[in-house]
C-alpha cells in the first residue's frame, strides 16, 4: 500500500479561518508506555490548542505508565484505564491482558459517551487498544500516528478500525493492512529543535568554537554498550593519535544506573564530560558536531530537525527490531552510519570517529542529508488530516 500526499487527500478547512465562531471540538488521545509514544501525543495536543484555544482534550492511559506523569505535567486532563501488553505466547499473562482489554474498553466507552469527542487519536502502545476499539464501536472517527519505520503491534492491529493512519518514515505503509489512507506526515518534535543553531547553542553552553564536540546519548536510561565503547577509547592507540590532530571533547549522558561506574573510570580523562542525564538535551545536540545514539524514532526525528550527522546504534531488543529499521532510513539517506549493537566496540568507534572527524566535508554532507528527513510541520499536518475525518 502506498502513502498519499496532501494533494491527494481532501483536507478540512483550517479551524481558525471559518467565518463563524468555531464549534467547540473535543478529542480523546491515547499513547503511552514510553516517551516515544507520549511526546508525539503531547505535540499533537499542543497543535490542537494552537489551532483552537477553546478545544477540549482528554488523555487516557494506565496509572502505572509514564503517561500518568507526563500528561498531567503538560497540563492536560488524564483518565486512568485498564490495559496490558499482549504476551507473545499463551500463558497466564495473556488471559490477564485479555481481561484488562475488555475492562479498559468498557471504561473507554463510558468516557466517550460522557465526553462526546469529535475524534480519537492513538499514537501507539497497548494503551491505545481499548480506546480505539471503544471508539470504533461507537462510530467515532479514529486517527492513528506511527512513529517508527516498523510499526508497533498495537497500531498494526488497530489500523483497520481507523479513518486515517499518519506515518513518520517512508516504507512504514507496507506493514499496514487497512483501506484507510496512509499519509507520510513525519514525527512531530518540539519547535526548539528547528530553532536552535550550532552557534546559538555553543554560546549558551560556553563551548569553544574551535573544539570538535561529540555527544553520546543512550536515552533517558543510558546505554551500557555506548558507555563502554566511549570509556574504552582511553586505551585505544588510534584515538590517542586522533587527539594529537584535533581538539576533541566527548559528552556522554550515561544514565542513572551507570553514573558511578562511568564517573570512576572517567575521573582522569580530560576529554570526557560525564552526565547522568541531560535536561538541556536539545542544546547539547544542537551544539555538537556529531551525535552517537540509539535509533529511537524521536531521536531520529530530532537529529533530522537539527540537521545533525550521527552514528546510530539500534537497541537490539526493541519490539520488532524497529530501531534497526529506523536507522536504515537515516543510513539510506546518507545522514547516518548504522552500527549493530554487538559491533559497537571502542575500536569500531575510534575508527568511525577518525574517518568522519578528519573529513569535515563528509560530516557537513551528512548533516545536510539529515535535514532532508525533517518534517517541520508534522503536527500541523496530522491535525489537518484529523479535521478531515470530522463532520462540519
Amino acid at each position: 500500500m502506498s502513502t498519499l500526499s496532501d494533494t491527494q487527500l481532501p483536507l478540512a478547512p483550517h479551524p481558525l479561518v471559518t467565518m463563524s465562531a468555531p464549534k467547540v471540538r473535543r478529542y480523546v488521545i491515547a499513547g503511552g508506555g514510553t516517551s516515544g509514544h507520549i511526546n508525539p501525543a503531547l505535540a499533537i495536543a499542543d497543535q490542537l490548542m494552537r489551532d483552537n484555544p477553546a478545544v477540549e482534550i482528554q488523555f487516557c492511559g494506565t496509572a502505572r505508565g509514564l503517561e500518568s506523569q507526563l500528561v498531567p505535567r503538560a497540563g492536560y486532563a488524564f483518565t486512568a484505564i485498564r490495559a496490558r501488553g499482549l504476551p507473545h505466547r499463551v500463558n497466564r499473562e495473556l488471559f490477564r491482558a485479555i481481561a484488562d482489554f475488555f475492562a479498559g474498553r468498557a471504561q473507554c466507552r463510558n468516557l466517550l459517551k460522557t465526553f462526546c469527542p469529535d475524534a480519537v487519536i492513538g499514537t501507539g502502545g497497548y494503551v491505545c487498544s481499548p480506546l480505539v476499539a471503544a471508539a470504533s464501536s461507537l462510530k467515532i472517527p479514529v486517527l492513528l500516528h506511527e512513529q517508527n519505520a516498523f510499526p508497533g503491534r498495537s497500531n498494526r492491529l488497530l489500523a483497520h478500525r481507523s479513518q486515517v493512519v499518519c506515518i513518520s518514515m517512508p516504507g512504514a505503509e507496507k506493514h499496514f493492512k487497512t483501506k484507510a489512507p496512509i499519509i507520510l506526515t513525519g514525527n512531530p518534535v518540539r519547535e526548539i529543535f528547528f530553532k536552535l543553531t550550532r552557534k546559538i547553542a555553543r554560546q549558551q553552553l560556553n563551548w569553544n568554537d574551535k573544539t570538535i564536540h561529540i555527544l553520546v546519548t543512550g536515552g533517558s536510561l543510558g546505554a551500557k554498550r555506548l558507555n563502554d565503547a566511549v570509556l574504552g577509547l582511553a586505551a585505544d592507540a588510534a584515538f590517542a593519535a586522533l587527539q594529537q590532530s584535533i581538539s576533541l571533547q566527548i559528552h556522554v549522558a550515561c544514565g542513572q544506573r551507570h553514573i558511578e561506574t562511568v564517573q570512576a573510570v572517567a575521573r582522569n580523562l580530560e576529554w570526557l564530560d560525564v552526565h547522568e542525564y541531560l535536561h538541556d538535551l536539545p542544546t547539547y545536540m544542537a551544539a555538537s558536531d556529531l551525535i552517537v545514539a540509539r535509533a529511537g524514532a524521536m531521536t531520529c526525528a530530532e537529529l533530522a530537525a537539527l540537521g545533525k550527522p550521527s552514528l546510530l546504534v539500534p537497541y537490539p531488543f526493541a519490539a520488532g527490531d524497529h530501531q534497526t529499521e529506523n536507522a536504515k532510513v537515516s543510513e539510506h539517506a546518507g545522514a547516518a552510519i548504522r552500527i549493530a549493537d554487538q559491533d559497537m566496540t571502542p575500536t569500531r568507534l575510534s575508527t568511525e570517529l577518525a574517518q568522519l572527524l578528519m573529513d569535515p566535508a563528509r560530516l557537513e554532507k551528512m548533516g545536510q542529508q539529515a535535514k532532508t528527513l525533517a518534517f517541520p510541520d508534522a503536527a500541523s499536518q496530522i491535525c489537518r488530516h484529523l479535521y478531515a475525518t470530522q463532520t462540519p
